[in-house]
């Protein structure tokens, strides 16, 4: 999880600095915060997950 957070940061940054303000950076901004909300839900849901498998 914490690798591909930062590979999503890296992104981003590279995003900020190479990209004029605009309608394309805020898509990028916009896919990225995706990909980031999905990683963090899988990671919770893996928690859940080994969390029921010990009950």
């Amino acid at each position: 999880m914490w690798v591909a957070l930062l590979v999503i940061a890296t992104l981003a940054v590279a995003a900020w600095q190479t990209m004029e303000p605009g309608r394309y950076r805020s898509l990028c901004w916009i896919l990225l915060g995706f990909f980031a909300f999905r990683v963090i839900l899988g990671k919770l849901k893996a928690e859940a997950d080994a969390r029921r498998r010990l009950q």
